[in-house]
């Protein structure tokens, strides 16, 4: 018999079976590892309601999502399963097959009513897709779903209103022009308020708040408690961030006020990391490195916290790998369901526990685009298309970097780790490994240090590379003429990377004066960032943006370094092939001064 026929039939048996746990999923949107104040990894996160539920429950040191990217992982965590299994690998590859069961069917077997909120994004239909079904087709209400108030922003496709009346036609498609977060927060409370009326009968809520993803907002009262002399984008991503906290914090209340709170397992997760750079939303991944859309631990390790009170241990800090994949792992057990082979999670309640002092998996696995990962820890295998493979030790710091690859001296992991990504690459749709590398994907990696670009592993030998004092140019070429530096883009280089200056073995004493002349044919904007000793990447706020005069200028730009910056990038803006750069001083606050003169 069918899977799907037979969940569907068991569910009026197990209505009232045993007492089941209700469960609570909570998905964030590109929200960064630091951003979560229990971390302890930046000063300026304030989540007090999130820290209140770590020390009521669980943190996951080392929670990982399946995707560094919202669609793939958002299918991942609400089958169980490696959505590469079914085709969905990125964010053009749904919708998610009607034929795979989410959470919510599974649950409804047990006796489950099930809701959704906010972002959903597993409807959507890849441009030239063969699906012979429109997005509508694929909203949650097709995927076990009983209720649904689904919607990222504004717009909402609902079974009820918040006011708990079910509407006439659902899902009718509503309007709400409120910050995103407070809709979709009053939506998870309006479903517990229904919960009211049978106490006895559990539920599992979806809730997918849209934030911190862009676009960003400003929202009050959160935004104006946040440090003003922060980026505008870092004080919205906190703005934001606090609205979800203050949200977590009415849920908690209300369940405790409906007498359910210690009959509720929630889980709180992020989607995936933070995106860094142009696309930068505000949230950071400090210390890990590397961001959305990369498989190094920046992009696929995000706050993992889960709390079930008098169940699971409080204030219990798990530092063993773990996997979003586990929710619905965990969700079939404690719903009293028949193990499923066919979930890749695990059932994390005896580990965290102290019932099971082994490790919840042996090895994880990605594939993404033109990049593919195993990780058997404290190991972790990195694959970029038909490149060598790099080995890192995840448990240092900073150990995804390009001088801290390890796959030279520790062959036999590498062997080993290489066949077991073939062997499990070999069992997804399509099957095997990238066999060649995304330009963007090699572009991101080469700007965090993991690997050297191919398009400038070397000097080309008609650079005066000796008459530099140190700096390089990325993404371009150099030259010196009639006293001036030139810079030349690479037409070779990834797409939309513009051509940057850098310079590395620096000791400069924060914070730093830079002084910087240049005869420039036309206005244009340029920016200089830096990283300490003790940030293993360049993090967006270590960025201060200035204005390139027409004509002759020297422009003093003030960075707050905040300790002693190593290394420094200077981005001289889209018009930086119409520039002649003179000189770059950087004078620190103690110390001697780094001066570069192009004229001598």
């Amino acid at each position: 018999m069918p899977q799907r026929l037979l969940t569907l039939l068991l569910a009026p048996l197990a209505l009232f079976a045993a007492e089941k746990p209700n469960i609570i999923l909570i998905y964030t949107d590109d929200h960064g590892w630091a951003d979560l104040g229990a971390q302890g990894a930046d000063k300026d996160i304030r989540t007090p309601n999130l820290d209140a539920m770590a020390r009521d429950g669980v943190r996951f040191t080392r929670g990982y999502v399946s995707a560094p990217q919202c669609v793939p992982s958002r299918a991942g965590v609400l089958t169980g399963r490696y959505q590469q299994r079914f085709g969905v690998e990125d964010n053009n590859k749904g919708p998610l097959p009607l034929a795979e069961l989410t959470i919510a069917e599974r649950l409804k077997a047990a006796g489950y009513v099930t809701g959704q909120v906010g972002k959903w994004h597993l409807d959507h239909v890849a441009k030239g897709s063969k699906v012979p079904h429109v997005g509508r087709d694929f909203l949650p209400v097709r995927q076990g779903f009983d209720e649904q108030f689904t919607g990222a922003l504004r717009q909402y496709y609902v079974t009820h209103g918040l006011d708990g009346r079910p509407v006439t036609d659902p899902p009718a498609l509503i309007t709400d022009n409120r910050f995103r977060v407070v809709v979709q927060t009053e939506a998870a409370l309006s479903f517990l308020d229904r919960r009211a009326v049978r106490p006895e009968q559990p539920f599992f809520l979806y809730l997918a708040w849209y934030a911190p993803h862009v676009p960003l907002e400003s929202p009050e009262p959160w935004f104006s408690r946040t440090p003003a002399h922060l980026p505008k984008e870092r004080r919205q991503a906190l703005a934001m961030i606090a609205a979800m906290d203050e949200g977590l914090g009415q849920l908690r209340a209300k369940l405790k006020a409906m007498g359910q709170d210690k009959d509720t397992l929630i889980f709180f997760i992020g989607d995936n990391g933070a995106p860094l750079g142009k696309a930068w939303d505000g949230s950071l991944n400090t210390p890990l490195i590397g961001q959305k859309g990369m498989l190094s631990e920046g992009g696929i390790r995000t706050p993992f916290v889960a709390a079930w009170p008098g169940h699971l241990p409080a204030g219990k800090t798990y530092d063993q790998p773990v996997s979003s994949l586990d929710v619905a792992a965990t969700a079939v057990a404690l719903a009293g369901l028949p193990k499923a082979p066919e979930l890749d999670g695990t059932d994390l309640t005896p580990f965290v526990k102290g019932e099971n002092n082994g490790t919840p998996h042996e090895r994880l696995f990605w594939r993404w685009g033109s990049q593919a990962a195993v990780l058997e820890h404290p190991w972790k295998l990195v694959r970029l298309g038909d490149r060598e493979e790099m080995l890192f030790d995840v448990t240092l710091p900073d150990g995804e970097n390009l001088a801290k690859d390890q796959a030279k001296v520790r062959p036999e992991i590498v062997t080993r780790l290489r066949q077991a990504l073939k062997d499990w690459s070999d069992t997804l749709t399509p099957p095997g490994l990238p066999t060649s590398l995304d330009p963007h994907h090699e572009g991101m990696f080469a700007e965090h240090g993991v690997i050297t670009a191919s398009a400038n592993a070397a000097p080309r030998k008609n650079e005066p590379t000796g008459a530099l004092q140190g700096w390089v140019c990325r993404n371009g070429t150099i030259a010196l003429k009639d006293g001036a530096l030139l810079v030349t883009a690479d037409p070779k280089a990834a797409k939309n990377a513009r051509p940057f200056l850098a310079k590395t073995g620096l000791a400069l004493k924060g914070p730093v004066t830079a002084i910087i002349k240049a005869d420039a044919k036309v206005a244009s904007n340029g920016s200089l960032s830096w990283r300490t000793k003790d940030q293993p990447d360049f993090l967006p706020v270590n960025l201060v943006r200035f204005e390139i005069p027409a004509g002759a200028s020297e422009r003093s730009i003030a960075l707050p370094v905040d300790g002693q910056a190593i290394h420094v990038r200077l981005n001289l803006g889209d018009q930086a092939e119409t520039l002649r750069l003179r000189s770059i001083e950087l004078r620190p606050a103690q110390g001697k001064a780094d001066v570069t003169d192009f004229g001598k």
